[in-house]
C-alpha cells in the first residue's frame, strides 16, 4: 500500500493505493486547491503548510485512519544526470541484497555528501568476462559492476519540502521527479525500447524531459503553463479569474473545430454585466495559447538532445479538454501518447503523476528484493476489510452491505 503526494502550483494531489495482482485500487484521493507554491516551489511556508494540511486532513477521513509516510513527486528542478559506475565482489549468485549494496558502493564514492539523490536508475550490469544484464539476479559471477543514471541536488533545496511535510505530521520515505511516474504511468515495453520525450503541462509551468530505453537523460522546466490560458479569457472578455477558470475547465475547447458555433454561455463581467460568451470563439482563444506552448515544447525538445525521437508522452490537467490531440498532429508526427488514467477514484490524468510514481517505487523495490508497505499491519486490515457480500440475496442488499462495510 502506498501513499503519493503531488504539490502543484494550482492544485495538491494525493493519492492513497493498494497493489493486489500487478493491479493497483484506488483506496482515497483528493485534490486541493494549493497557495504558497509557484512553478513547484515553496514561496510562502504557511500557505503551503495550510494547503497540504487540508490535503492530508480529507485523505484521513476517507480512510479512516491517518497516514503517516509519503512518496513525493518532486519539480523538474535544476536537473543534472551524470552516469556513475561502481563494483563488488560477489559470493555464488547474485542476490536482490547485492544489487542494493553495488548500488550504495556507488553512490557512496561518486556523490558529494552536501547533494541529495532524485533520481537513479541502473542501466545496465557487468558480470564477468564482461557478460551485460540488465536484471542479474540469481546469475553466478564473482564480480558484480553497474553504470548508474544519477541525478542529484543540493540537500539545502530539499529540505524545505522536507519540513513542510514534517509540519504537516508527514515523513517522506521515498521521492524522485514527478515527471518519472508521468513516464511509467503512460509509457509500454515497446516505448521503452526506444528514444522519446515526457511533457507535463502544469498550472504555471511545463516540464519537458528525454528519456531513452527508460532512463531519464535530460530535462528542462518551461515558465509557461494552462495559466497563460485563464489570463487571456480573463482579459479578452473583462471576467474575474476564476470564471476564466470554470469557462476553460467546463465550456471552451481545445481546438475551435469541436467546438459549437451556437452554444452560448451567460456569465457576470468584471462591471457587473451579463454577458454571452461564444464556445467558438473562446475556443479560438484557447486553441492560440496551446499552440504557443506545444511549440515552445517543440524547441525545447529539440534543445535537449539532437537524436530524432520517436514518441511523445504528454500530461497535465489541460490534456482532459476536448480537441486536444488534436493540436498535436500539426506540430509533431510521431506516435503521441496522452495520458489517460482510468482506475476508479482518479479518472483524471491530474492524478497521473501520482500514481506514476507509485508505480515506479513498487517496481523499484521488486527489483532490489524489498518487502516494502507504507502501512502498519493493523491500519492494512482496516482498510481492506469488508463484509462478505456473497450473504446478501438481491442487488440492493450487496449494495447496502458494501456502503456500510
Amino acid at each position: 500500500m502506498y501513499t503519493s503526494v503531488d504539490l502543484g502550483s494550482s492544485s495538491i494531489k494525493i493519492v492513497v493505493s493498494r497493489k493486489v495482482d500487478d493491479k493497483y485500487y484506488v483506496l482515497a484521493s483528493t485534490c486541493v486547491k494549493s497557495r504558497g507554491i509557484k512553478r513547484g516551489l515553496i514561496k510562502d511556508k504557511e500557505l503551503a503548510l495550510e494547503s497540504l494540511k487540508t490535503a492530508v486532513n480529507n485523505i484521513n477521513k476517507d480512510l479512516g485512519i491517518e497516514i503517516e509516510k509519503v512518496l513525493f513527486n518532486f519539480p523538474l528542478y535544476n536537473l543534472n544526470t551524470t552516469i556513475e559506475s561502481g563494483e563488488i565482489e560477489i559470493e555464488n549468485s547474485v542476490r536482490g541484497e547485492d544489487i542494493r549494496n553495488v548500488i550504495k558502493s556507488t553512490v557512496k564514492e561518486n556523490i558529494s555528501s552536501n547533494l541529495e539523490i532524485i533520481y537513479l536508475e541502473p542501466i545496465v550490469f557487468e558480470l564477468d568476462g564482461g557478460v551485460q544484464a540488465i536484471d542479474p539476479k540469481g546469475l553466478e559471477t564473482t564480480s558484480l559492476k553497474v553504470r548508474l543514471a544519477v541525478s542529484t541536488i543540493e540537500k539545502s533545496v530539499l529540505y524545505d519540502y522536507l519540513e513542510l511535510f514534517q509540519e504537516a505530521g508527514l515523513s517522506v520515505d521515498d521521492l524522485t521527479y514527478g515527471i518519472v511516474g508521468d513516464y511509467t504511468e503512460s509509457a509500454t515495453r515497446e516505448i521503452n525500447k526506444r528514444l522519446g520525450a515526457v511533457v507535463n503541462i502544469g498550472y504555471s509551468k511545463t516540464e519537458v524531459a528525454i528519456f531513452n530505453k527508460g532512463i531519464m537523460l535530460k530535462g528542462e522546466t518551461l515558465p509557461i503553463g494552462s495559466r497563460k490560458i485563464d489570463k487571456d479569457i480573463s482579459y479578452i472578455y473583462k471576467v474575474d479569474r476564476d470564471v476564466a477558470l470554470n469557462l476553460k475547465e467546463n465550456f471552451a475547447s481545445c481546438s475551435f473545430n469541436y467546438a459549437d458555433k451556437y452554444d452560448d454561455m451567460e456569465v457576470t463581467n468584471l462591471a457587473g454585466e451579463r454577458i454571452k460568451i461564444n464556445q467558438f470563439e473562446i475556443s479560438q482563444v484557447v486553441e492560440a495559447r496551446l499552440q504557443e506552448i506545444i511549440k515552445s515544447v517543440k524547441l525545447e525538445v529539440n534543445n535537449l538532445t539532437n537524436r530524432e525521437i520517436s514518441y511523445i508522452i504528454i500530461t497535465g490537467g489541460i490534456t482532459n479538454m476536448s480537441g486536444f490531440p488534436y493540436l498535436l498532429d500539426s506540430e509533431f508526427d510521431i506516435e503521441k501518447i496522452i495520458s489517460n488514467v482510468t482506475p476508479i477514484g482518479i479518472r483524471s490524468s491530474i492524478y497521473g503523476t501520482c500514481l506514476g510514481l507509485t508505480k515506479y517505487i513498487d517496481k523499484k523495490m521488486i527489483f532490489r528484493e524489498i518487502d516494502y508497505n507504507m502501512f502498519q499491519e493493523s491500519d492494512e486490515e482496516k482498510l481492506t476489510e469488508k463484509k462478505d457480500l456473497a450473504r446478501s440475496d438481491n442487488l440492493i442488499q450487496k449494495l447496502e452491505s458494501y456502503l456500510h462495510s
